[in-house]
Parts: structure tokens; sequence; C-alpha cells
């Protein structure tokens, strides 16, 4: 039986880029990342890779997460992580000119672990670019609009998504095999804060509140958000909460 699967390489060596609070946030997604991964159907193969991780910030915040005890993990005490790999390596950014085609099992991806608060423009995409690997942004026009304070980057792909976007959407894609389709069926495109930015294109438009400036609808109590018991919002779903606020 093939056992290959897709691996993330999360490229932790931004430290020096980051406040304290930033990197706090980035420990945060980390640790949502793996547990979205742990409830997938098909968990992926995780390496957190950064030159002197263990003694980092991030480490101790990590720490507080029990990160020595989280399976099925890597850990490379590295500043390019993805070094001795023969399959074909790619650095996901937003900034990148090319547009990701799809997962297969041998796929490699890289994250940067870095977290914007303050606006750091290419920093991803130089860093890949300076060792040689090659990038590739998200296709998220095949199926929204996301507004950002970066105005020269609204409603484009150029947009930044939190790491556990990326990661829930790499998983959404490998199992459906369509973007469009893989991005409806993302938790993070439903959930916050990400939702309050997203603008849904057709087919998936009925999930627009036209009473709420266009802002998707809010799904409220009930509807589990979380990996592995996740299920997108249908037009019957969005009907109910039409009919509620009527009541």
């Amino acid at each position: 039986m093939n056992t290959t699967v897709p691996t993330i390489i999360f490229d932790l060596n931004y430290a020096s880029s980051m406040s304290p609070s930033e990197t706090k946030a980035l420990a945060s997604q980390l640790t949502k990342s793996y547990a979205s991964n742990r409830r997938s159907a098909t968990p992926f193969k995780l390496v957190f890779g950064g030159a002197g991780f263990l003694g980092s910030p991030l480490r101790a915040q990590l720490a507080k997460q029990d990160f020595d005890r989280w399976s099925n993990v890597t850990v490379e005490d590295s500043s390019e992580p993805w070094r001795c790999r023969s399959e074909p390596i790619i650095y996901l950014t937003a900034d990148s000119d090319s547009v990701l085609s799809g997962v297969s099992p041998s796929s490699v991806f890289i994250i940067g672990g870095l977290v914007d608060h303050v606006e750091k423009p290419n920093f991803s995409l130089d860093r890949a670019t300076r060792n040689d690997v090659s990038t590739a942004r998200l296709p998220l026009l095949s199926a929204v609009k996301i507004t950002t304070h970066n105005k020269e980057k609204n409603n484009t792909e150029h947009v930044d998504v939190s790491t556990l976007a990326v990661v829930q959407l790499l998983h959404s894609f490998y199992a459906f095999r369509e973007w469009p389709l893989a991005i409806y069926n993302c938790p993070s495109f439903h959930s916050a804060p990400l939702r309050k930015f997203i603008h849904w294109k057709p087919p998936y438009d009925f999930l627009n509140d036209v009473e709420n400036g266009g802002r998707p609808y809010r799904l409220g109590e009930g509807f589990n958000l979380t990996a592995g018991g996740f299920r997108p919002p249908t037009k019957e779903d969005i009907d109910n909460i039409k009919k509620k606020r009527i009541e």
C-alpha cells in the first residue's frame, strides 16, 4: 500500500523579523495547524525547521502547548530545512508570480513561519529566491475575493492568509482535487478572522449576506468549524439563517 503523503516544512528562520507578540501569534497558528493536520483524513508529514529553533522564544511558546509530545513531526535545527530532498519543492508565498497547480503525494511545500502585524513585503519570496527555491501562490480568485489593509493586494491572489488557512487549504485540495471546491470546503474560509474579509464568487455567492454589506453569513452556534468535523454551509443552511432573522 502506498503511504506517501505530502510534506509541509514550516520555515522558522524569521525570528529576528518578528516582535514578541508576532512570535506568540505564530506559535498559536502552528499549534492550530498541527491539530488540524492530526484531524485530517490524510495527515501530511510536518517538519519544523529553523536555525537555533530549540532554544528560541518560539520554541518556548510552543512548549506551553506540549510541543514535545506532538506526534509524527520532525524537527530540524537548520537555516535551510529543505536541503537534501530529492522531491520538487515549492515555497508558498502570496507574492509569487506563479500559481500553485495542485497537490500530489510527493509534494513538498514550504510555509514561511512569519506573522506580519507590521507589513513585511516579499520576505518569503526574497528568501526563496536567494536559495533558488521555486515559489507559488494559492489560486484564491477561483472562489473568493479578499479585502485587506494593503490596498495594492485587495481582491487579488497576492493577499496573505494565515498559516492555518494555508495548511487547511492544501488538505482540502488533496481531498477534492479542484480549487474552488477546495476553498469552499476549507474551514478557515468560514471562520473568523478570515471570514470577515471574504466575498464569495459564484456558485458560492449564496454565502454573501447582502443585508450586511455582502460579508459572508455568520454561521452561529451548532455549526462545527473544526477540521475533521467540518462541513461547508449549504443553501439550505443559509435559508434557515434568513428565516430565523424574520422570526
